[in-house]
């Protein structure tokens, strides 16, 4: 039987929306920004001139809603773009931007402290670590159920 106060992917679930959910309604009262948005300028902050597909693989959103973010942060003045071979386009923050980066990242950076609130530094490194633990076992998951021969 499922105990779902037990169940580590719905505990991971339940944790992730309801933190979403927040920072979604915080980021869009306080600067304009959903939380999609924040992840987006956040990952091109930190890897200018990167593709949507590269923020796609590593933040684990779709290309829908990248595509929407980055048009958003464009539209905002958040971001310039070039274009990149034939049908590819490189993002980078621009001033005001980095500006929002800024703001948003010293809200971000309160939020995660209230969220670890009670954990000692020992376990804080614990869990960043468990947490890359499952990350890395993310194909393994993805591959269970799969079926080795195509035909079957």
């Amino acid at each position: 039987m499922l105990d779902l106060n037990r169940y580590v992917p719905a505990l991971l679930v339940w944790v992730s929306n309801k933190l979403s959910s927040s920072a979604s309604h915080r980021y869009r009262e306080k600067f304009e920004l959903g939380v999609t948005d924040w992840r987006v300028l956040a990952y091109i902050e930190l890897y200018p001139w990167s593709t949507a597909s590269e923020v796609c693989q590593l933040i684990g959103l779709d290309k829908g809603a990248v595509s929407r973010s980055l048009t958003n942060l464009d539209n905002m003045g958040l971001v310039t773009s070039r274009p990149f071979g034939l049908r590819k386009i490189q993002y980078a923050t621009s001033d005001a931007g980095k500006k929002m980066y800024s703001a948003v990242l010293e809200t971000a950076l309160a939020r995660e402290e209230a969220l670890l609130s009670g954990f000692s530094q020992a376990e804080r490194e614990l869990l960043i670590k468990f947490l890359h633990r499952l990350l890395n076992n993310l194909p393994a998951v993805d591959a269970v159920g799969s079926s080795p021969n195509k035909n079957d």
